[in-house]
């Protein structure tokens, strides 16, 4: 997916010529002649959308698409991008610039934008709300997602715990907004996209429990009552919304399903208005209920969306376990899947084989990268057998290992790496754990091979090596930690040339490659299904829905 502007341009011009365009182009779909494509139709109604229970709704700590599924209803950020023209476009940001080669941006923040409690959405907003992702006191521990702001001066004194405040960020008026960062860094705008980075109230302030359950922001929908967990999440159209585009719904009713099957068969008994579609049923519902013209965008009788999505599926190594830190035998396990099979037995032939951790759709994806995800049990053999497992009489290598499998998924996918594996030599137990007791493990690192799956939280290349492999990061779930890795990726980060920057993003990239701290696995489709009841339900690239221009179909 390329970029809209030459990106040396965009810094040096800014974004105001795009925001004196686009105005008010915040996260939805336009028609050629500018006026919304809902517009005309009636509005009303209520969207029911299965998910499955989030980890939390708060930006604070989103860092699955469950929880980003509802914060993205509830938040508006400095930029939004458009993945239709594939252009970042003007959101609570009218326009930015940037100085020093990158290294301070500028943010001039509209006025007249409201909180859903009446208060002003204000400069301050943003620099509380990026101070209390970095906070080791707004509860516990900083949030996992800080790392969005590595980057900022002060960063690391706020997570130590030595300062309050990023000593970057600062507000010479209630309108704009200053960031100064260590390094020059072009893709920032990209950056400020993500929904941890939304502007907080002041009245999260008072109870951290409390605003995490029923979060006050920005966006076109607010909370209706608080979060029901394992049942319900009900939001409804804010009414005091300012923004250019306020949703033309009612309300949106998450219900909350332990697994897909169960979520799909309340679809199909028309109690439903999106959910995902199982493995293994996608070409039947393509057949039943139509596919989309887009991929992303449902309409009556052409409700399947089906689209390419920015998502890698991989699985994470804990490299610190005794027998999974030799490279030799991540690098084996990898080679002996064979992940052509798993497309074509469970996906249906929507899905691909990874042959990166970055997916077709990024600039800089290049599907020979990691050279360890060809399969060829032959080679994968002779790397166990210099690793000192050699085969036994019985082909069993005397590896023994768990990998862990989401109890909200069927074990159809981990079956079949068993079995890869198990050809190979290697004993593998499947431990099926709820997503939050998975993510538990994995920070502490008592894990040793988990199913993961990483979604763009901005197009670009960084968004997947840096959160997933960096040194420390707290998405960095493998413990993973390479000098080497480290400095050819901040030398990228602060290139602010395109061209070189992507080269130098490539260099690292092969690095992670030949050290195997993850195994990308599969690059899927969208595989959700909307109902005939509404129109311009769209899912974009980035598997995150965009609601405010439903409307009922009449």
């Amino acid at each position: 997916m390329g970029y809209s502007m030459n990106r040396r341009a965009f810094i040096k011009v800014g974004a105001a010529a795009a925001a004196a365009a686009s105005l008010g182009a915040c996260g939805h779909r336009s028609s050629s002649d500018g006026k919304s494509s809902g517009e005309g139709a009636a509005s009303g109604g209520t969207i029911s959308y299965a998910i499955t229970n989030p980890t939390s709704i708060d930006p604070f700590d989103i860092e699955e698409f469950n929880g980003a599924a509802v914060a993205s209803q509830l938040f508006d950020q400095l930029t939004v991008y458009d993945y239709d023209t594939e252009e970042l476009k003007p959101c609570v940001a009218e326009s930015w610039e940037s100085s020093d080669e990158a290294a301070t941006w500028t943010f001039h923040i509209k006025k007249g934008l409201k909180f859903h409690d009446g208060t002003d959405v204000t400069a301050k907003s943003f620099q509380y709300g990026w101070n209390r992702l970095c906070n080791p006191n707004t509860t516990t521990a900083p949030s996992v997602v800080a790392y969005h702001l590595a980057m900022v001066k002060g960063y690391s004194d706020v997570i130590a715990g030595n300062a309050e405040e990023l000593e970057g960020l600062s507000c010479p008026d209630d309108y704009t907004l200053r960031v100064e960062l260590t390094e020059p860094y072009a893709d920032f705008p990209f950056v400020v996209y993500c929904t941890p980075l939304s502007p907080i109230p002041d009245c999260a302030k008072d109870n951290f429990d409390v605003y995490s359950k029923a979060p006050v922001g920005n966006g076109p929908f607010q909370m209706d009552g608080t979060w029901n967990e394992g049942q319900y999440i009900s939001l409804k159209r804010y009414e005091g919304y300012a923004g250019d585009n306020p949703a033309k719904c009612d309300a949106v009713h998450f219900g909350i399903y332990k697994d897909t099957v169960t979520a799909f068969r309340e679809f199909e008994a028309g109690n439903l208005d999106l959910c995902d579609i199982p493995n293994g049923r996608v070409k039947e519902t393509v057949e039943k209920y139509g596919q989309s013209d887009d991929g992303y965008t449902s309409s009556p009788n052409k409700q399947t969306m089906v689209g390419d999505v920015l998502y890698t599926e991989y699985l994470a190594y804990n490299v610190n376990d005794p027998i999974l830190s030799d490279k030799r035998v991540r690098q084996a396990m990898s080679l002996a899947i064979n992940r052509q099979n798993l497309c074509d037995t469970l996906y249906e032939g929507f899905a691909t084989p990874a042959g990166d951790i970055v997916p077709p759709g990024i600039k800089g994806n290049d599907e020979t990268t990691w050279q360890y995800c060809d399969y060829d049990v032959d080679k994968a053999a002779k790397l166990l057998d210099e690793a000192g497992y050699p085969a036994g009489p019985d082909g069993m290598r005397g590896i023994d290992l768990t990998i862990m499998v989401s109890s909200n998924n069927k074990t159809d996918e981990s079956e079949i790496l068993q079995s890869d594996w198990k050809a190979l030599g290697i004993n593998v137990t499947i431990d099926q754990k709820e997503y939050a007791k998975m993510l538990d493990d994995y920070i502490a690192g008592t894990f040793q091979i988990g199913f993961r799956g990483w979604t763009a939280d901005y197009p670009i290349m960084d968004n997947f090596l840096q959160p997933l492999m960096y040194t420390g990061v707290g998405d960095n779930v493998s413990h993973y930690s390479s000098a080497e890795f480290d400095s050819k990726l901040d030398e990228a980060r602060k290139t602010v040339d395109e061209g070189e920057r992507v080269q130098l993003m490539h260099e690292a990239d092969a690095i992670a490659a030949e050290d195997m701290p993850i195994i990308p696995m599969l690059h899927k489709t969208l595989a959700k299904v909307a109902s005939n009841r509404f129109t311009n339900i769209k899912v974009n690239a980035a598997r995150i829905p965009e609601l405010r221009d439903v409307t009922p179909f009449k």
